[in-house]
């Protein structure tokens, strides 16, 4: 997967008392990144330990101290990227299981995030952060920051998301071509660049192909030497994203790729992948389409502007 759920981390502070060296105040999470998946406007998104899954606070030190979150907006500078800022991170709520942390005492952070009715955040990918704060009995603190990221939209395609009693072989289906290339493509513009895929139906049944934007896949297998996957996935979109493909005919999609105007995505190189399901009957034969794209640099978008 492009980015694990939990990634350990640890953050000790040692706290100075007078010319000497007092107790260390430390705090333990269970996460400093996760994501909490793809998420439909006018929902909520619940991240607890009834459900699978947790934020978890552990005092790894020898001090007593009591344990305060909060969700607040990232730091400038610290977007992942192919993440915006959530628009309400007071909004988002956390309760603690527990609020004083005895050593090796531990707690849980449950989160709730509304996801607001808004058409503006469809598509698009959020970050906040939440801050666990130890306070200690002379009251000095420690915070430790775990970024929470989610995305705005219908789900997407993940590798091997088609059971294998809902899989058929057609080998009738192929993609031309199965993969493409855009170079210098435009920051800011709708769209950035764009090619056409076309989708072979060489068999004898009426096929409905539905193509949707690929969160993840076998990264070996389809990302070129340097290349990345593309931060955010749903800056491709396939126009139409459902094709009826009657059987010796083909059919087409626009595949479009919109990026936006940010300096920290010039000169970028990433592969988008995009998942294109075959249906007949119950049946699903996958293929897997990649464009492979290079933005603009800074230097390529001012001489572009002085040539106009």
């Amino acid at each position: 997967m492009r980015r694990a759920a939990f990634v350990s981390a640890v953050l000790v502070l040692a706290l100075l008392a007078g010319v000497g060296i007092g107790h260390a105040l430390s705090l333990r999470s269970s996460a400093a990144e996760t994501f909490l998946g793809d998420v439909a406007p006018g929902s909520s998104v619940v991240f607890s330990r009834a459900l699978g899954s947790r934020l978890h606070l552990e005092n790894s030190g020898a001090e007593t101290f009591r344990v305060a979150v909060r969700a607040a907006a990232p730091s400038s500078g610290e977007l992942v990227d192919g993440y915006e800022t959530w628009p309400s991170p007071g909004r988002v709520r956390l309760d603690l299981s527990q609020a004083e942390l005895r050593p090796g005492g531990t707690a849980d952070v449950e989160m709730t995030v509304p996801v607001p009715q808004e058409k503006a955040l469809n598509g698009g990918q959020y970050q906040f952060d939440v801050l666990a704060t130890g306070f200690d009995r002379k009251g000095e603190s420690l915070t430790l920051k775990t970024k929470v990221l989610l995305s705005v939209g219908p789900p997407l395609s993940r590798a091997g998301d088609v059971p294998d009693k809902e899989k058929a072989d057609r080998p009738g289906f192929s993609l031309a071509p199965p993969s493409a290339a855009l170079e210098k493509v435009p920051l800011g513009k709708v769209p950035g660049g764009e090619t056409t895929l076309k989708l072979v139906n060489a068999g004898d049944e009426d096929l409905t192909v539905t193509l949707t934007s690929a969160r993840d896949w076998d990264e070996k297998g389809l990302a070129e030497s340097g290349e990345s996957f593309a931060p955010n996935p749903r800056w491709l979109v396939a126009d139409p994203s459902v094709v009826k493909v009657r059987a010796g005919a083909i059919g087409s999609a626009r595949i479009v790729v919109s990026v936006p105007r940010e300096a920290r995505y010039f000169a970028k190189r990433w592969a988008f992948v995009a998942a294109v399901d075959a249906a007949a009957r119950g049946r699903k034969t996958r293929r897997y389409f990649v464009l492979h794209v290079a933005t603009r640099g800074a230097n390529e978008e001012e001489d572009d502007k002085r040539v106009r």
